[in-house]
């Protein structure tokens, strides 16, 4: 981590007092937040502008590319026409160069006192690379002017199992929610880099809490870049990403163009269209032996919604037989045993609308954020059944850093239970997640939380991936001649060859025990015999 200044400001309470969003861009016209304390630890990341390179973060780039693609992203107070990439796989010696596109935003609130105009936003797509490598890369705002060396490295993650990789493959993933640019964000992510071998951070939402203060963003992508720009980092908008403009009532404006390397969009995604351009609002994208979907609490969703219509679409288009693990992620929870958040129609209702298709599509795992803690959620699909076989696991994590605080104040269960019944683990302390896929069948997953400086495994938990498992055995009966129908010669030939091995130890006890009775009553009729004979011969018969 680069050496930060912890400042404390005095923050009004933004998030709480949001503009009505225009119903032109598709968000919901009223929405409720809660707003937490006004002062806050800040880290401001010292900075001297030259001019040059800054605030690099890379991504998994778009899937009509070639499997190993990433967008290197960057910005600038230079502007280029010739600004892009120098790149070469580890061990190559050739570098190439690709151009990147450019971009920048003006945004208007009251909490700037004006109208903010942002550096020179760079995307790159470097698409000519390999699975499974490590990329060597350096952002330049010339193309003419290779660099002596390239200093940035990221590791590029293997074929996916949608693409014809292997659906055993192993893969770490990290999560986060809610970061904010704190100290203890600061320690999170210092944290978080602990842990080796993590192919993609995924950060449910509420990424910089800039608020409308747009140096902010320049800040928080300065001061995670040195974690960023070796991780890909893929992200999904929460409310605080809203920052509804004041002057022309565009929302999601700074969100929208510093991410822009929207995965999938073959199916349709994006959300407003502001500049020719989709926004990257709701997007997925195959990472190792899981499809992954984003999608966004804070625009339309319902039936008929573009939103609703492509996640249907998306949910429907995965072949697990190939993908065996499907997540979805978004910002606001659908179950949380939380005293904050309640009653948002954001949680409840986009829940009562999507939860059929999440769960007739046997989604694994959802991960959200919002709330400001860490909470678990047993497998289920109606709010108040458990069930391990059907049901998905629900996952908050909410409680990565950011300014307004911890929640820990939980509500109890019913019939005087401490929590509900689908509740299997919850805190309100600072920390993150990660998610170590063995398998196609197995997930690990563990909850470090940020207790007394030291990165703590608080929460663990194997995740069963019953859809996996079911092919499994059906692929097993398939093999043993029981994958033509459910038939009764098949039933029986099964049972009887399933259990063969056995029967057979069986049958050799058995004929084992009947010599053996069949020599003893021999021996002891010979014994018989000879008794017999020596009592006739002194004639006591």
């Amino acid at each position: 981590m680069r050496t930060a200044a912890v400042v404390t400001l005095v923050l009004s309470a933004v998030a709480g007092v949001l503009a009505p969003a225009s119903a032109d861009n598709g968000i919901p016209t009223t929405w409720q937040s809660n707003s937490g304390p006004a002062e806050v630890q800040y880290v401001e990341q010292p900075f001297t502008d030259d001019g040059g390179v800054q605030q690099v973060h890379v991504s998994l780039a778009p899937q009509s590319s070639t499997p190993g693609a990433v967008v290197v992203s960057f910005a600038s107070s230079t502007q280029s026409d010739d600004a892009g990439v120098y790149y070469r796989e580890d061990g190559a010696k050739e570098i190439s160069f690709v151009s990147a596109k450019v971009t920048s935003y003006s945004h208007t609130t009251n909490e700037n006192g004006g109208t903010y105009t942002s550096p020179y936003l760079y995307h790159a797509l470097v698409e000519e690379v390999s699975t499974n490598c490590t990329l060597r890369y350096e952002p330049s705002l010339q193309s003419g002017q290779q660099p002596a060396e390239l200093s940035r490295a990221v590791r590029v993650p293997p074929l996916a199992s949608a693409f014809g990789g292997d659906p055993n493959q192993s893969m770490k993933l990290a999560l986060i929610g809610d970061l904010g640019q704190t100290s203890n964000s600061m320690q999170t992510m210092d944290h978080l880099v602990q842990d080796e071998g993590i192919a993609a951070l995924l950060v449910m939402g509420d990424l910089s809490y800039a608020d409308n203060l747009d140096e902010r963003w320049d800040n928080w992508g300065r001061l995670f870049e040195p974690v960023l720009d070796n991780t890909p980092l893929m992200a999904l908008p929460g409310n605080h990403e809203i920052e509804t403009d004041a002057k022309d009532g565009v929302s999601f404006r700074p969100y929208a163009h510093r991410f822009q390397n929207m995965p999938n969009c073959q199916n349709g995604c994006g959300g407003f269209d502001e500049n020719g351009w989709k926004a990257n609002m709701w997007h997925s994208f195959d990472l190792g032996s899981a499809h992954i979907i984003h999608v966004s609490s804070y625009h339309k969703y319902e039936p008929g919604s573009p939103q609703y219509m492509w996640l249907d679409r998306d949910l429907k288009a995965v072949d697990r037989r190939k993908t065996p693990w499907v997540f979805v992620n978004l910002h606001a929870p659908w179950y949380n045993s939380n005293v904050a958040h309640q009653g948002e129609y954001q949680s409840y209702d986009v829940r009562r609308v999507w939860q059929p298709l999440v769960c007739d599509s046997r989604v694994n795992i959802m991960f959200a954020g919002h709330v400001h803690s860490y909470e678990r959620v047993l497998p289920t699909c109606d709010n108040t059944t458990v069930n391990s076989a059907t049901g998905v696991t629900h996952i908050n994590i909410g409680d990565g850093g950011n300014r307004e605080g911890l929640y820990d104040y939980w509500l109890p269960g019913e019939n005087g239970r401490a929590a509900p019944v689908w509740s299997a683990f919850r805190e309100g302390s600072y920390g993150h997640g990660v998610l170590d896929i063995r398998n196609a069948t197995h997930a690990y997953w563990t909850w470090h939380r940020n207790d007394d400086g030291e990165k703590m495994a608080r929460d663990t938990t194997w995740v069963v991936n019953q859809v996996a498992v079911e092919a499994a055995q059906e692929g097993q009966r398939g093999q043993d001649g029981v994958g033509q129908g459910p038939t009764l010669v098949n039933n029986f030939f099964s049972v009887h060859i399933t259990f063969l091995p056995l029967l057979l130890v069986l049958m050799l006890a058995a004929y084992s025990a009947f010599v053996t009775v069949v020599l003893l009553r021999r021996r002891r009729g010979e014994r018989d015999y000879d008794r017999l004979t020596e009592l006739t011969a002194t004639d006591k018969v």
